[in-house]
């Protein structure tokens, strides 16, 4: 049995929990619950579970600093982030932490089986024997995996004592994927290296040792160091299988440090030949990558802007433009990746704001082991730009089985989160927007949202303000030209209005 825990500060939150999913039958023991951060990581210490959902906004601790302090000591434990607040801040946060969703609050029952059973999955496949690394098991082997366990451990510079692997005269990684899919499974790869060690003479020396790592092959060189005509073996060998292979050289004499250096690079897929089709062989040492965050600022008003049209194409352009931007200035894969999970992140909580979440499926799980987990940049690209259309194709389902006056409201919501900011912004551009008569259109809005649609804008400025309010030192006249008031004191009522508080006594208070 797996053992999973609860933490949050609200006791009906995990009850709930308890009883949505069918625990035992599943695999899992109720092993503790926790109301604060600290309380969750002594939990943490005593029970050691496989699972763990967090709460984020929790009483002494937060839940991320918990997570933070979790993931330095152990990077297999499973963790759920849970809440109510949707900000991507948070969620961008909980991802860098490792964590492996991030789910709103209020979480369906059916949504909550699909997350267990999928993470059940993953704790089953750790128990399952690594047949690749069994594939050549030898000294060399037994080094590397050393080596990698420090490495998922995070273990800052605290490396085993190598005996082996240092007398390799040249270690080559191989990322292998083929010409036109997204990454060769283990088992090809298996047989590849079984013709490839055939192929391998002492004529060209190619008297290598073979280790097989997921989809990752490693080759060592006992004897003189290879040259040009077995790099060009190697690489010939992939090209005519349909595969491309990078290869990274490490020579012997930089030290064991050095080596242990070259495997986490590798082991993290941060593969030189990220942004070329072919592959080629790499010097080490010339790390060919700039460390270039890539431009997201506009990712919100494109999203919204798109959702407000119905149509994802100047996203796309977007998109498509950044990644074209970082083949030209060779952006660390890294980086590109993570702008990758920022476009999803941020476009699965602009689908939430509008209709319910269980209208999106396909944006529901946003599939983070896929994108780092992506070796090419055309591949990475493809994949994301896919999730996007399929977001908005769910949408398109989702307004034409809706009611004409629900598809209005979904509409004119998208619409002003859009525009809301403008000062000029009125209920007749929402009305014309539409294509409605204003009269028409207030009254529809009001009768199938609840509220008038100047109380949902003001709403929107409100929740801005607030947030403003308390992570800017903005004065209060420069927060009320960011949510579209021109007069301070006009705003200042509404505000007061709404809060109960002026805006400074509120900034004040938190």
């Amino acid at each position: 049995m797996y053992k999973v825990c609860f933490v949050d500060d609200e006791t009906i939150n995990y009850q709930l929990f308890e009883k949505m999913v069918p625990w035992e039958e599943k695999g899992f023991l109720i092993a503790g619950t926790a109301a604060d951060g600290l309380e969750a990581l002594q939990m943490y210490e005593q029970v050691q579970p496989d699972l763990i959902f967090m709460d984020i906004q929790l009483p002494l601790m937060d839940g991320l600093e918990c997570v933070r302090c979790i993931r330095e000591e152990n990077q297999e434990v499973q963790i759920v982030i849970v809440s109510a607040y949707s900000d991507f801040s948070y969620a961008q946060k909980a991802i860098r932490y490792g964590v492996q969703d991030f789910l709103l609050k209020p979480v369906s029952r059916m949504m909550l089986n699909q997350q267990v059973d999928k993470i059940k999955k993953t704790l089953d496949a750790r128990k399952q024997p690594d047949r690749a690394l069994d594939l050549y098991s030898n000294p060399y082997v037994d080094e590397m995996n050393q080596v990698f366990a420090c490495i998922s451990q995070n273990a800052d510079g605290q490396m085993p004592p190598l005996k082996y692997l240092p007398e390799l005269n040249a270690v080559y990684c191989q990322i292998l994927r083929p010409f036109s899919g997204d990454g060769g499974p283990a088992a090809k790869l298996k047989e590849l290296s079984a013709e490839l060690a055939a192929v391998s003479d002492g004529s060209q020396g190619l008297n290598a040792v073979f280790i097989l790592s997921g989809t990752s092959l490693y080759l060592g060189y006992g004897g003189a160091a290879p040259g040009e005509a077995a790099v060009q073996t190697i690489t010939g060998f992939f090209q005519e299988h349909g595969y491309a292979a990078e290869l990274y050289l490490w020579k012997q004499g930089e030290g064991s440090w050095s080596l242990c250096e070259f495997l986490a690079r590798s082991h993290t897929l941060e593969n030189y030949g990220f942004y070329e089709k072919y592959g080629r062989a790499y010097e080490i040492e010339e790390y060919p990558f700039q460390e270039t965050e890539l431009d997201t600022a506009p990712l919100d008003g494109l999203i919204v802007e798109a959702l407000a049209e119905n149509t994802p194409e100047k996203l796309l352009d977007f998109i498509d433009g950044q990644f074209s931007a970082a083949r030209r200035g060779l952006v660390s894969p890294r980086l590109l990746k993570n702008f990758a999970l920022d476009v999803l992140v941020k476009m699965k909580f602009c689908l939430k704001k509008f209709a319910p979440e269980e209208s999106f499926g396909l944006m529901r799980n946003l599939r983070m082991e896929k994108i780092y987990d992506t070796v090419s940049c055309d591949a990475l690209k493809r994949f994301v730009c896919q999730r996007v259309e399929d977001g908005f194709k769910e949408l398109d389902r989702t307004i034409l089985q809706a009611g004409k006056g629900e598809q209005i409201v979904f509409k004119a919501n998208s619409f002003a989160e859009l525009k809301f900011s403008d000062p000029g912004f009125s209920v007749l551009m929402a009305a014309d927007f539409i294509g409605i008569s204003k009269n028409y259109f207030t009254s529809l809005y009001k009768e199938k949202a609840g509220i008038g649609y100047w109380d949902y804008v003001t709403k929107l400025r409100m929740q801005k303000a607030k947030e403003l309010l308390t992570t800017t030192e903005d004065t209060i006249g420069a927060v009320a030209r960011a949510i579209g008031y021109e007069s301070e004191y006009h705003f200042s009522r509404k505000f007061k209005e709404y809060t109960g508080q002026s805006p400074n006594r509120y900034r004040r208070q938190q």
